[in-house]
């Protein structure tokens, strides 16, 4: 049988469950997990899902990222993406106190224009390139609000900064750099009621419940998504904004209750999803790429949680996506599929899937644990493994 050469997640379970000294059944009761799915999952004959990640992380009392092995330091450094966290961590120290600056920071239109720039960026998962402009981005937005002559210039670059640690969030959540990320959660807490964006808050909420899906916390994800939909609709505001937020935050709960193992929870998310999406259409705010098309990707990624295969091919396979969706979340969407690919033998179709991935958006595909575990699966599958196989596992470090 071929060997990889990294450890896959199933090896790192079951050492973590013996230094836990948990059995097999053991750790299957404690994370609420089916005993023959973890059997499969330790000895690298089925993927492990992010259901059962997060439940098995929660149950050994470690991170999901602990047990996926990211960040992967290895690609990091390949993509010299490792080099630019510390700047950017260092950034993340001042977020309130003006410094002795020789020239002033640039106009508002100018710093509002490289924000734009950056957001574009993290849709399109190109981490590099983000990564390379935050640090002198924060600083120099801080410096601005700090110097800023009217309070209506101050609310709005605390807007701009809540993009920009927004931004950051992403960076740290799909490299598995959990204490990055909570950090930009904070800073983008602080900026809330400073700004003059009455959504941020909100938004602030949508992702800290996507940071539950690696901590296992989906009580904690479901009951934040309950009240900030509540302050939603409490808020009185009612335009594409407020649809888009409320929106996702259904998506999220389906994604929620699917690794909770409720489908029934998870269709009357995606269902309330559907419908909201035929009355606004597809939306452009907050770069939630909110609509009809979302809700496809979210079906698909709900049914493979949920092991359901033959639901995601049927809801997936017709998909076309709009010319100007983001390359992450159609990059995603083609993960997904290839699980679900994967799972119905369909092994040429799976792999037809990663490369599709790979093209929509390469930084994400190469960091993205499910990748690797579906890239594994496929070659425990094979006698011998065609070199299509081999040039795309060497590609992401395998």
């Amino acid at each position: 049988m071929p060997v990889l050469k990294h450890e896959s997640t199933g090896a790192r379970i079951a050492a973590y469950r013996k230094l836990r000294g948990f059995t097999q059944r053991g750790l299957a009761r404690q994370a609420c997990v089916s005993y023959s799915l973890l059997t499969k999952v330790e000895s690298g004959h089925r993927p492990a899902t992010p259901a059962l990640i997060a439940a098995c992380a929660r149950a050994l009392s470690v991170t999901s990222f602990d047990l996926t092995g990211q960040p992967y330091l290895a690609e990091l450094r390949r993509d010299r993406i490792e080099e630019l966290i510390q700047p950017i961590r260092a950034a993340l120290d001042n977020w309130d106190l003006a410094l002795e600056w020789e020239v002033r920071p640039r106009s508002i239109a100018d710093l509002e224009v490289d924000v734009r720039r950056a957001m574009v960026h993290r849709r399109n998962a190109q981490y590099g390139s983000m990564a390379q402009t935050l640090p002198a981005l924060i600083d120099e937005l801080v410096q601005a609000a700090q110097e800023s002559a009217t309070p209506e210039d101050r609310a709005h670059l605390y807007s701009l900064m809540g993009d920009v640690y927004r931004c950051v969030h992403t960076l740290a959540y799909k490299l598995g750099l959990i204490d990055l990320g909570t950090v930009a959660l904070e800073r983008m807490a602080w900026c809330a009621p400073l700004s003059d964006d009455p959504y941020l808050s909100a938004l602030r909420s949508f992702l800290r419940v996507q940071s539950t899906f690696t901590t296992g916390r989906h009580d904690v994800g479901l009951r934040l998504v309950e009240v900030t939909q509540a302050q939603l609709q409490e808020s009185g505001l009612d335009d594409g904004r407020s649809a888009a937020l409320t929106g996702a935050l259904h998506l999220q709960a389906a994604v929620l209750a699917a690794r909770r193992h409720d489908s029934q929870g998870a269709s009357e998310r995606i269902h309330a999803a559907r419908e909201l999406a035929q009355r606004t259409g597809e939306l452009p705010h907050y770069g939630l790429s909110w609509g009809p098309t979302n809700v496809v990707v979210h079906a698909v990624s709900t049914a493979v949680d949920l092991e359901r295969p033959d639901d995601a091919i049927a809801e997936g396979d017709p998909l076309t996506f709009p010319p100007d969706w983001p390359r992450s979340r159609e990059g995603h969407h083609w993960i997904d599929m290839s699980r679900a690919y994967l799972w119905k033998g369909r092994h040429d179709k799976a792999l037809e899937c990663l490369n599709k991935a790979r093209a929509a958006a390469p930084q994400q595909a190469r960091y993205h644990p499910s990748v690797r575990e579906t890239v594994e699966a496929l070659v425990r599958h094979r006698r011998t493994v065609p070199g299509s196989l081999t040039a795309f596992a060497s590609w992401v470090g395998m």
